[in-house]
């Protein structure tokens, strides 16, 4: 059983998630503009970062969404979100407003759809870290 800690500071929540957020897809476009894109193909399906992103978020999310007594996920939750988050939003645009190509994944449409959500995101932490910040 976890010990019982006092909840995050809203600084500490917001900083917990918008720097993972931003590291993560910052690592990744520079992976993907310089290195290559790669797949992955476990049992023959392609898997997009999309769903690896939602794998990471969703239990995040779960944890976050009912609390945690135990210090270590109170403080891997929301950076996890914000790992998980940046891997989505990644990949909303090459999906949605692309032909998903390999060439799609580094086009100027993916990029700047990628930029643009997660930059919304930042603001809509941001506006939270506000809010909950007036009230602390």
């Amino acid at each position: 059983m976890g010990t019982m800690s006092s909840p995050l500071a809203p600084k500490q929540m917001f900083l917990l998630i918008v720097v993972p957020l931003w590291a993560t897809f910052l690592c990744l476009r520079l992976y993907l503009h310089l290195v290559r894109v790669q797949h992955i193909y476990p049992g023959g399906y392609l898997v997009h970062h999309l769903f690896t992103g939602a794998l990471i978020e969703i239990p995040a999310a779960f944890i976050l969404a009912f609390g945690t007594r135990n210090r270590l996920l109170a403080v891997l939750a929301p950076m996890a979100l914000g790992v998980g988050s940046a891997l989505v939003l990644d990949e909303v645009t090459y999906l949605l407003a692309t032909r998903a190509s390999d060439d799609d994944y580094v086009s100027p449409v993916s990029l700047g759809g990628a930029v643009v959500l997660i930059s919304l995101a930042t603001v809509v932490l941001l506006g939270l870290y506000r809010l909950h910040r007036e009230k602390a």
